[in-house]
């Protein structure tokens, strides 16, 4: 009996005194009493129309107008089109194309994006129903079951945040994988633009090319190519003479529904009067309305469902990607967790219509913002263009000669290839990285896009964990050696600063990033300098010009208000002048931690406005190479003449943060001094 009760007093000692569970408690507790309110919070969250349409100026209504319309326009040849590249009947690819717009007016966070098919979808669906059709289903019901899974992959993601995992794919295997997509999209076209039968398979396609030449169709190829240099020529007087004439450039931004307007009455001219043996063959596509909603068979969904993850990664990467960079450009903010949530709802939605699954598109979201798009507002009338279409163009799109498509997807997409100089550029920072690439590009080519993504990604991360754990250590043989590169722990002088003895002006902000910045944590390190700048500084002064044809999206604002808020801070803060980096514990860095640094710098020098400056601190003989070899000017800061101009690198923080300030005007004073907050959070 006394060893029971032994037992039962040393282990509640040992509860009493164990911080986990006590941590566990107190964490528990704390988030029990906060879920009532977040869970009425995250659920408003999800639809942010909510926040903007109360602010939106009646001025804008004309530019969403003009914008929807023109995308409705540009949306019709380009579904057909990648409806083609998935190997599905068009009328699905306009079917795709509604919901996408209605459901960005309620729910998405950038004005500019169009969602919608895109050609990469196109090519990654054709691939799964190449493999699934045989057994018996159709292809719009595999694009279907393909469409759901990509939206329940990206819902869940994007519920619960996970959006960093996505972090572990690359820049340099992005594009490799892209430009191979793009080859492979453009070889797909053989047939229809030549009038050819080929076979399968990257390789066979490129021999029958040139096997078949005496086989060419001549009216088919005459379409096809006619179509072509009819768009080429008016995209290059776009470039030429949009600017002078609005008319113009209207004519350039929808030369794709121009060429299909005026091969489809060449069509209907010739062939009206033998529709069952036309001269060229037709896309025939026949849309009787909006099908009845059917939820994809949920066996079917089963079977493509580990498929489907490369669909979902291809199209949550290009998403984001192009919805960050038109925020960037339009000074507004996104918000990647919501525009995941989003891509999943419209996905999952779209599935029930036997639609395939969609993304952001470039070209469309480039036209979008060109066309002086205001808010999500244009969703609304783009999807009224197309729903337009689906209930009365049915009849002229029977006509649609296939040449004519295959030349509007050859036009769209041979621009995504990335150029040589992109990868001979990985080539010289990082060996690593540009073999990532070129896995990712001839694996993608020659074999599947699952093969190419995985293995590529698979290399990257087994380099890393061997980088990590036969990690070299450095022998230091003298002071002097030791002095002619930068410690591989912070100084004492970094020490004090953390601890708080150190005073730092209030529009600066000092970070120290006690790792290499590789692809996986690249962009987390960004987002934390960022949301820590946010909340202790306020951006450039907006003037009352500006705030007249104020940004539609409150999604900025709100987000450092809420950080604000978190961190007990009332009064509006300094505005940021300076960012220090501390990169002494930075012993790698490869091209997309190069990337994520230069957008840091943009994304600074925006956010703070003219004289923002980055400066490092501390870069070491290998890192400051892969700089170099980036492209990258770094000089110290000491240097003039030739370098002038580069990003400064000093030898301390001290410095960096004091003897910085001494050349700037309207910096410093005691009035604007505090003890360094930001600088002790880990980044």
């Amino acid at each position: 009996m006394s060893f029971f009760k032994r037992a039962v007093k040393s282990t509640q000692e040992a509860v009493a005194t164990d911080t986990t569970i006590h941590r566990t408690i107190r964490y528990g507790a704390s988030a029990a009493r906060a879920l009532p309110s977040a869970a009425g919070q995250y659920m408003v969250e999800k639809v942010p129309v909510v926040y903007w349409l109360p602010k939106y100026n009646p001025r804008w209504l004309l530019n969403d107008t003009l914008a929807g319309i023109t995308v409705g326009v540009l949306l019709i040849p380009q579904s057909l089109a990648y409806a083609k590249i998935a190997t599905i009947p068009g009328e699905y690819g306009l079917m795709s194309s509604w919901l996408p717009n209605f459901l960005v007016t309620l729910m998405g966070t950038s004005k500019d994006l169009s969602t919608g098919p895109t050609s990469l979808m196109g090519l990654l669906t054709a691939e799964i129903i190449a493999d699934v059709t045989h057994e018996g289903y159709s292809p719009q019901a595999i694009a279907s079951a393909v469409a759901m899974s990509v939206g329940i992959y990206s819902l869940a993601i994007g519920m619960l945040k996970l959006g960093f995992l996505l972090e572990f794919i690359s820049v340099p295997v992005l594009s490799g994988f892209i430009s191979a997509a793009a080859i492979v999209i453009m070889l797909g076209q053989i047939p229809s633009l030549f009038g050819v039968t080929v076979r399968t398979g990257t390789a066979n396609i490129i021999h029958d090319l040139f096997a078949k030449i005496p086989k060419y169709d001549g009216p088919t190829v005459g379409i096809g190519l006619g179509g072509i240099v009819i768009l080429v020529a008016m995209q290059k007087m776009g470039q030429r003479w949009g600017k002078k004439s609005k008319v113009v450039w209207l004519l350039a931004l929808g030369r794709s529904a121009v060429v299909l307007v005026l091969f489809t009455g060449i069509s209907y001219a010739i062939n009206k009067n033998r529709p069952n043996d036309p001269i060229w063959a037709l896309s025939k596509v026949k849309s009787n309305g909006i099908a009845t909603p059917v939820m994809p068979s949920g066996q079917l969904v089963q079977k493509v469902f580990p498929r489907s993850i490369a669909p979902f990664i291809a199209a949550a990467l290009e998403h984001l990607a192009i919805a960050k960079a038109f925020g960037r450009k339009n000074n507004y903010v996104t918000d990647p967790a919501q525009e995941l949530v989003y891509l999943g709802t419209t996905n999952f939605f779209n599935s029930f219509f036997s639609s395939m699954a969609v993304g952001g598109a470039m070209s469309r979201t480039a036209v979008n913002s060109d066309s002086g798009v205001k808010s999500p507002i244009y969703g609304l009338i783009a999807g009224g263009v197309v729903i337009l279409s689906i209930f009365k163009l049915s009849p002229a799109l029977f006509w649609i000669p296939k040449a004519t498509l295959a030349a509007i997807i050859v036009t769209a997409v041979w621009h995504i290839v990335i150029p040589p100089k992109v990868f001979y550029g990985y080539w010289k920072t990082s060996l690593v990285d540009f073999i990532a690439a070129m896995l990712a590009f001839w694996l993608t080519l020659f074999v599947s896009s699952e093969v190419g993504i995985g293995c590529a990604v698979g290399f990257g991360i087994v380099y890393h964990l061997l980088f990590t754990a036969f990690h070299r250590v450095r022998r230091i043989t003298s002071i002097e050696t030791y002095s002619t590169s930068p410690p591989t722990s912070p100084s004492p002088l970094m020490r004090n600063i953390t601890g708080g003895a150190q005073l730092i002006p209030l529009d600066t902000q000092v970070f120290s990033i006690h790792q290499s910045i590789l692809f996986f944590n690249a962009y987390h390190i960004k987002s934390q300098c960022l949301d820590i700048i946010q909340t202790h500084n306020s951006g450039a002064v907006i003037t009352a010009e500006a705030h007249k044809e104020r940004n539609w999206s409150v999604a900025g604002s709100r987000r450092a208000l809420r950080l604000r808020n978190k961190a007990g801070i009332v009064d509006e803060p300094v505005q940021i002048r300076t960012v220090v980096l501390d990169m002494t514990s930075v012993h790698n860095v490869d091209a997309t931690g190069l990337t994520a640094l230069k957008d840091l710098k943009a994304d600074i020098e925006k956010f703070g406005g003219q004289g923002t400056e980055l400066r490092f601190v501390g870069l070491n003989g290998r890192v400051r190479e892969r700089f170099a070899r980036f492209g990258w000017v770094v000089r110290d800061a000491g240097d003039v003449g030739e370098k002038e101009g580069g990003t400064r690198v000093w030898n301390s923080v001290e410095e960096a943060v004091f003897e910085g300030e001494r050349g700037m005007q309207g910096v410093g004073g005691i009035d604007e001094i505090r003890v360094v907050g930001s600088y002790g959070e880990k980044v």
